[in-house]
């Protein structure tokens, strides 16, 4: 809650809707301010009155019921009982006080204003402080009372309002939203009954989709109150805003409406059948409310969710709300005014997770870069961010012809959905993406065409060729070691690092980071990679009725990357054995300085620092570069150590490798075996035996690359961090950590000494707001969030689907895991994670399977859970949401699928 959104201490009691400050939330809640915006702006709503939260203020002006409220803090948000309990005695203290009379009175004055004769009804809406806010609604968390009649009546209904900012469901809500109870405070406006004939919702964006360019609207018979409860099924509306179109109306079987009873109150009613099949709106009064909600999105600057009433032809608006569920709109917008597509830089490398703004820079620079380096247009805009993630534009690949087709498989590779998700927009908007230039333009515009599309080639030979260097060499020489290819990309990596910490100015280490961007996508030649990329798909070729097979030729490597990480953290564990009093510190979760001081304590701090040395610089999430490595902070490292000491024992990591390698070698003996036969059988096995080994010797430097980019990411962390020491300690910022929550140029600026003009807690709360949210995989510049049903008649009911990356089943309890920095994994669960970056490996040690939210076929986690033989599901929508730590499940890498059985 920000400053402007605390209750007011001192004020009126009651104000008009049409009283400027009943602009003001503070003193009016969130939805009366909202009326009051809307009525100044001359919109339809009608009129009425707030009571204030100076009124409320004064109302539970009592030391026991402040207490009571106080100790609502105590409360744990997923202890429903105690909540239900806490609530209960609340509301009971608020029901029985008295309104104090100068608050009476200030109400009957208004109502007497207001009110034509005793048989005048109002709508009573409750309008909390911490509602309809842009990152949180509270939407029906309060309660609504419809034909009030009579000034006791209204009071009563005031009071009732107020009673219920203590529902189990708001105490709830508030305590996971981070609001306290005590500085939110609650108002209630009183406005006219309406009698309409018609009402409903309008979003003016497509709650689904999340399209900007659709309105959606829902309409009933009557009263709106029929469709919030569900007693009725209202009439379905899509609207196109760009085409003044209604895209489809679909006519619901609607049996019930609600309408106002003559005594006071609502009364549900049956409706005739004749009636209940009827268009509920006209064509031209969609129209209508369509117009209506761009002129109040316009207002508000940003989507809304409206409540309006017909009500003998006139439409009125009852209530206006941000659209809170909508994943942002990449910026910037294009300048073109077409149809834009963008794909998740964070899928790609399998890390959808918010990043903050200064680490968001880095890589709009580097796709920039990127794109730019190829050829393709340094004047282009190939980078946005939405939702505190990189998207990358590939709408001019869409727009090639050629090109356009073959976009949604080559993305499939790197994240099923994404490749999904582009085939989907390609079938329903394919025209989109088709040049609609005359012949004339299409003839003039082609020497410009060509001369882009030789540009592009002749920047992308160098690199084709770079890459590829080597290629030829991997498949009719003997396999290089590992160790030179590593040598390689880790002198690649450090010299990076090393011009970037060069200088002793911290201002030119920050234009350091950026400058160094030309050299990171400068790769080094990854020939022999390719040759190991394509033996194995030559091999899963020849051999598609023995996947088994050619998946185990890939395992066993102790040179690996991964493996030497998780060799690592067994032989600490081992250490920690051998040394008893070192086990009892780290199973009672002593420091690190604690286990030091133990015998044997000095040996395992050694071993540590060794693994650190090699790893240190590696970290979960590391492209994130607000992330703290490994090297900062190990517990997360101990913590795996830990659970490896309680189940594994001595020599059993080591063991495990040995044996894998072993598969491996009678895998591959298998494969030449199946393929000797007939004539051509020798020379097939020959041919075999040569495709394994060059897949063997070099597809054990996969995680070479990123081995060497994070020595550079390392690097970048640790001069943006020493930027933000530096302007803590001038007290420019508050914090060091703050640095994250600069863009770039405002971090240059302050380090020149200008002072920082930005809210660094709006920043963070904006930050964590996006980090709340799923990201979609591709996002078009209309905000629609593509995502067809992956459906599937082979999946059980109830199971979750994702892209199969392992093979086999497995049944275990889950473990999901947020954080790895903060949470384990014990021997056998099977991990439920967002993502699995490099720095999850520590968790693959103990983990007999896993699902992952995002990812492809070629993604770290997939890779390494083949290398480890566990079976493995990624691109599981929401699987940190939708299964729970302890519950039983069966992971299927093999169909893809995941069931939740318990």
């Amino acid at each position: 809650m920000t400053d402007r959104d605390r209750p007011r201490t001192s004020g009126p009691y009651v104000v008009s809707l049409t009283d400027p400050e009943a602009t003001d939330r503070a003193l009016v809640g969130g939805k009366s301010a909202n009326l009051a915006r809307l009525t100044a702006a001359g919109m339809p709503v009608p009129s009425g009155f707030c009571v204030t939260t100076v009124a409320y203020r004064r109302l539970v002006d009592d030391e026991a019921l402040r207490d009571s409220i106080g100790e609502l803090s105590d409360l744990d948000p997923t202890d429903t009982e105690a909540i239900a309990a806490a609530g209960a005695a609340v509301r009971e203290r608020i029901r029985d006080l008295e309104v104090p009379a100068e608050v009476r009175d200030a109400i009957e004055n208004a109502y007497d204003e207001h009110a034509s004769g005793p048989e005048d009804a109002y709508a009573v809406r409750s309008s909390a402080t911490a509602e309809d806010l842009p990152e949180a609604s509270f939407a029906g968390q309060q309660e609504t009372f419809l034909n009030v009649r009579g000034i006791d009546d209204l009071v009563d209904r005031v009071r009732a309002c107020v009673a219920s900012l203590f529902t189990d469901r708001a105490i709830a809500y508030r305590a996971r939203n981070d609001i306290s109870h005590e500085e939110v405070a609650l108002s209630v406006a009183v406005q006219r009954m309406l009698e309409p004939d018609t009402s409903g919702i309008l979003f003016t964006a497509d709650p689904t989709t999340g399209n900007r360019r659709i309105t959606s609207i829902e309409a009933g018979l009557g009263l709106g109150e029929a469709l919030v409860s569900g007693a009725a099924t209202a009439d379905s509306v899509r609207f196109d805003t760009r085409s003044a179109d209604i895209v489809d109306y679909e006519v619901n079987d609607q049996r019930v409406a609600v309408r106002s009873n003559p005594e006071g109150g609502t009364e549900t009613i049956e409706l005739r059948p004749r009636d209940r099949t009827k268009r509920v709106l006209t064509d031209e009064q969609v129209r209508t409310l369509a117009a209506l909600g761009e002129d109040v999105e316009e207002l508000f600057g940003r989507p809304q969710d409206v409540e309006w009433c017909l009500e003998d032809g006139d439409v009125y608006l009852v209530q206006s709300r941000p659209i809170t569920s909508l994943f942002p709109v990449p910026s910037p917008e294009p300048d073109d005014d077409r149809l834009h597509v963008y794909v998740s830089l964070g899928h790609a490398q399998a890390f959808a997770e918010a990043m903050p703004p200064l680490v968001r820079d880095i890589w709009l620079s580097y796709t920039q870069t990127t794109f730019a380096e190829f050829g393709f247009g340094a004047e282009t805009q190939w980078a946005a961010e939405a939702g505190g993630r990189v998207y990358m534009d590939v709408t001019t690949f869409l727009r090639t012809p050629g090109v356009r087709n073959g976009v949604p498989n080559y993305m499939a590779g790197t994240s099923e959905p994404m490749g999904d998700a582009l085939e989907d927009l390609l079938e329903r908007r394919g025209d989109a993406f088709r040049d609609d230039r005359s012949v004339v333009d299409t003839v003039a515009a082609a020497p410009t065409l060509a001369g882009s599309a030789w540009t592009a080639t002749k920047a992308s030979v160098p690199f084709v060729s770079s890459m590829l260097d080597g290629l030829p060499g991997a498949f009719v020489g003997d396999p290089a070691l590992p160790a030179n290819e590593e040598a390689k990309w880790t002198a690649w990596g450090t010299n990076i690092a090393a011009a970037v910490r060069a200088t002793d100015d911290t201002a030119d280490r920050v234009r350091a980071v950026f400058d160094s961007l030309d050299e990171a996508i400068d790769f080094p030649p990854a020939g022999p990679l390719f040759a190991a990329l394509i033996a194995g798909e030559v091999l899963a070729g020849l051999f598609p009725d023995a996947p088994e097979d050619v998946n185990a030729v890939g395992r066993g490597f102790p040179n690996e990357v991964v493996t030497r990480i998780n060799l690592g953290l067994g032989d600490l564990a081992d250490v920690a054995r051998a040394h008893p009093a070192v086990a009892d510190a780290l199973r009672r979760d002593a420091s690190l300085e604690e286990i030091e001081s133990v015998d044997g304590g000095e040996v395992f701090a050694a071993a540590l620092e060794e693994f650190l040395a090699e790893f240190g610089h590696r970290a979960t999430g590391e492209i994130d570069v607000s992330r703290p490595r490994w090297c900062e902070d190990p517990s997360g490292l101990i913590a795996t150590v830990r659970a490896n000491l309680e189940h594994g024992a001595a020599g059993e990591h080591r063991e495990h490798v040995r044996q894998m390698q072993r598969e491996a070698i009678a895998s591959a003996r298998r494969l030449e075996h199946r393929a000797d036969r007939g004539a051509l059988g020798p020379i097939r096995r020959r041919l075999v035996r040569r495709l394994v080994r060059t897949y063997r010797g070099y597809i054990q430097t996969r995680e070479y690359p990123k081995q060497g980019a994070a020595y550079m990411f390392a690097a970048w962390r640790d001069v943006l961090r020493e930027a933000g020491e530096t302007l803590a300690t001038q007290g420019t910022l508050d914090a060091a950590e703050d640095v994250w929550f600069l863009r770039a140029d405002e971090l240059l600026a302050a380090l020149a000494g200008d002072p920082i003009e930005v809210d660094i807690g709006v920043r963070r709360a904006e930050f964590e707001c996006y980090a709340s949210m799923d990201a979609p995989p591709v996002l078009t510049s209309e905000g629609e969030a593509p995502s067809p049903k992956r459906d599937r008649e082979d999946v059980p009911d109830g199971a979750l689907v994702g892209t199969g990356v392992s093979g086999g089943v497995v049944e275990g309890r889950a473990r999901v895991v947020r954080d790895p920095t903060e949470e384990t994994i014990e021997k056998g669960e099977i991990l439920v994670a967002p993502s699995s970056d490099p720095g999850w490996t520590p968790l693959f040690l103990n983990a007999s399977g896993m699902v992952v939210e995002v990812g492809g076929r070629m993604s770290h986690g997939a890779l390494v859970a083949r290398e480890y033989g566990l079976p493995a599901v990624v691109s599981v929508s929401e699987a940190t949401r939708r299964i729970e730590t302890g519950q039983r499940i069966r992971v299927d890498g093999t169909n893809g699928t995941v069931e939740l059985l318990e």
